[in-house]
């Protein structure tokens, strides 16, 4: 494994990035180098949840009774001929040449899926969920997740890629970068000001770059991949949800969550859902591309999102799916089982959609001698929650951090950032 994508990488080029809201809509406008939403290609097609442009062929999508969760990203065979889709939940879907070797569906988890990574072959993948947690199926190797690192992330992760030997990189939506395997750490947007969440990633052929785009149509560009252009600081009628390169990594398209496709360097406009958007309840979230660049495809959840709760939430009690969300709750159980940490007292001085901050007391058991005969002690603590994402109840704050007085800690104070786990769906 190389080192931890959360140190501060510079990033050669970036598009403006406005102070936007991913639920506020905009009206698009044209811009120098992007190609703007259009009919859907004549050679292209729908089959449920998929559609296809260009070469490609839409191949299936699973039935709305086959799914437990929704769709939350999809990735393409080698020779462009198949397809997977990963659910929330785990489940894998393959259609065309994309041959099934396994998946977490059915299995218990309270962090949501949200990408998939196909291994050189084609025999295999790799799938990751908020945490950071990555499985791996067929002849993809274990080469670790932010556990082996002993990294608890301060974002949720938005998605996995694939290097194009025996790696991958993991992106997280405050813009950090995680390398395993063969893939090469070249910088990130981690440590740094982002007015949007991160949202997807897309590397060059020989692996030595990636782009990341935010929520607002802003591009990053690290290594080796060249900056052809961005749509930040341009009006979205929704928020960009992922990217793709072309087959040379001279140009990348950028995918909205209404269809609309943005093709930037020669990476060529083959059509897009932006005349036949679908509803907001099942919203674009995938687009993969294979090497041949003739064409791609879009995924939508195909099962319906939770309607819009007034405000995001946090799950109390270790998290559990039977606890039931809270908005400013008075204690955030921390440790789950024993509860021998937990945020109590709460007083809660901002609740808005992208954060919250609190004061109250950090209290947890020393465990001395042993954690039954332990004592418990309380410390003064500043909470903060952060990056909102969509679970089966609503959006939920997904990461809490907070800084508490410690004698014995240098500086008087102590912190500790960690990713809240959320019931999928």
């Amino acid at each position: 494994m190389t080192g931890s994508g959360r140190q501060a990488g510079i990033a050669k080029v970036r598009g403006p990035l406005p102070k936007v809201m991913l639920a506020t809509a905009f009206a698009v406008t044209a811009a120098l180098g992007a190609i703007m939403t259009g009919p859907i290609s004549a050679e292209g097609g729908t089959t449920g949840s998929v559609s296809s442009f260009g070469s490609h062929l839409a191949y299936g999508s699973p039935a709305g009774d086959q799914l437990n969760a929704r769709l939350t990203g999809m990735a393409s065979t080698p020779d462009g001929k198949g397809y997977w889709l990963v659910a929330a939940d785990g489940g894998i879907f393959n259609y065309g040449d994309a041959g099934f070797f396994g998946s977490d569906g059915g299995s218990v988890t309270f962090f949501p899926y949200v990408g998939i990574g196909a291994t050189p072959s084609g025999h295999g993948y790799w799938v990751t969920n908020t945490f950071g947690t990555t499985e791996h199926f067929g002849d993809a190797a274990d080469e670790g997740s932010l556990g082996t690192l002993g990294i608890s992330p301060a974002a949720p992760m938005v998605g996995i890629t694939a290097t194009p030997g025996a790696g991958y990189w993991l992106e997280a939506a405050d813009g950090g970068v995680f390398s395993f395997g063969d893939a090469a750490f070249e910088g990130s947007m981690g440590g740094k000001a982002l007015n949007a969440p991160a949202v997807g990633m897309a590397r060059t052929p020989d692996g030595n770059g990636y782009w990341l785009v935010a929520a607002d149509g802003g591009v990053f560009s690290f290594g080796d991949a060249a900056f052809y252009g961005s749509m930040g600081g341009k009006a979205l009628n929704a928020p960009i949800v992922g990217m793709a390169a072309s087959a040379d990594g001279n140009g990348y398209w950028l995918v909205a969550a209404d269809g609309g496709v943005f093709s930037f360097g020669n990476a060529v406009f083959l059509g897009s859902l932006g005349a036949n958007p679908p509803a907001a309840t099942t919203p674009v979230v995938g687009l993969a591309a294979d090497s041949s660049g003739g064409g791609y495809w879009l995924t939508t959840t195909d099962k319906a999102l939770p309607a819009a709760t007034p405000a995001p939430s946090v799950l109390n009690e270790c998290n559990v799916p039977t606890a039931g969300p809270a908005v400013k709750p008075a204690t955030i159980v921390l440790a789950c089982g024993d509860a021998n940490a937990s945020l109590s007292d709460l007083n809660w001085t901002s609740w808005t959609s992208s954060s919250a901050t609190a004061t109250g007391q950090y209290v947890r058991n020393t465990c001395v001698p042993n954690c039954a005969q332990g004592t418990f002690v309380t410390s003064v603590a500043l909470i903060r929650l952060a990056y909102p994402i969509q679970t089966g109840v609503g959006p939920q704050f997904a990461s809490v951090s907070y800084v508490y007085a410690n004698a014995s800690a240098p500086g008087g104070s102590s912190g500790l950032a960690t990713v809240i786990p959320t019931s999928p769906g």
